[in-house]
């Protein structure tokens, strides 16, 4: 009995002393959406509609392009803290005539379970981060961005980053006989976007951040009367023309 005095008093103590520790505090968190709202200069993006470029009719068939390692930042100088929203996603604004009301409410991707709290920041990629692009997208299975055999090249060993396809009626003759297809890909052509902007996320509440995508200005300062499109490797200047107006000039946030 009295060696069984010590091991009890040692098993209180042990329980005490677990029992006493506070629960861990959970972090908060809330969902973000991010929303792309696709646009021809000032109307609504939307294929197979009749816009005007320079004079002349245009009409999109297909507008879209991945976006990768999304992160929010919490400090612009010194030392950043990057909160991951997503790793790899696809944004069609591809919408028809009659989808406007999908059109005008944006192309949305939903991060969840995000920490709340005061970001400075958002860091976009587009295209498609090296690692996974090193990668076919026939590892993917059925839902995941990446299983899209037709945003694949393979001659390229690439993912097709974004694809801007469009018709010019240059006679305005109802004829639209003049292709546009401008596909992009490679490590290369990968681009990074940072927008500096005051984002609060509560507990509770979802947020959104909004994005713009001006189809147009994907064709600013390129010769859409000769350099029609992007068909093999050799055509690289022209690919990262591309993504650079879709780094620089036609992604916008709000």
């Amino acid at each position: 009995m009295k060696k069984l005095f010590p091991i009890i008093l040692f098993s209180s103590f042990l329980f005490f002393q677990y029992s006493c520790k506070p629960d861990p505090t959970l972090e908060a968190t809330t969902d973000v959406e991010l929303v792309f709202k696709g646009k021809y200069a000032d109307e609504v993006l939307m294929i197979n509609t009749v816009y005007d470029y320079d004079g002349s009719p245009i009409r999109f068939d297909q507008f879209n392009f991945y976006i990768s390692n999304v992160v929010l930042v919490k400090e612009i100088v010194g030392n950043p803290e990057e909160t991951e929203l997503l790793e790899i996603d696809f944004v069609d604004l591809s919408f028809k005539p009659a989808d406007i009301t999908d059109a005008t409410k944006g192309f949305v991707i939903t991060a969840p379970n995000i920490p709340v709290g005061e970001y400075s920041g958002i860091k976009i990629n587009l295209g498609v981060a090296s690692d996974l692009n090193k990668t076919s997208w026939e590892d993917y299975g059925t839902g995941h961005p990446l299983r899209k055999p037709g945003h694949f090249w393979s001659a390229w060993e690439s993912f097709i980053f974004s694809k801007t396809e469009a018709k010019i009626d240059i006679d305005s003759d109802g004829s639209f006989s003049h292709k546009l297809a401008y596909h992009t890909g490679s490590d290369a052509a990968y681009r990074t976007k940072f927008f500096a902007k005051d984002i609060t996320l509560d507990e509770d509440a979802t947020s959104s951040i909004l994005f713009t995508v001006d189809a147009k200005m994907m064709f600013d300062e390129i010769d859409v009367m000769t350099e029609t499109g992007t068909h093999n490797i050799n055509d690289m200047d022209l690919v990262n023309e591309v993504m650079d107006n879709l780094q620089e000039k036609a992604l916008a946030i709000e």
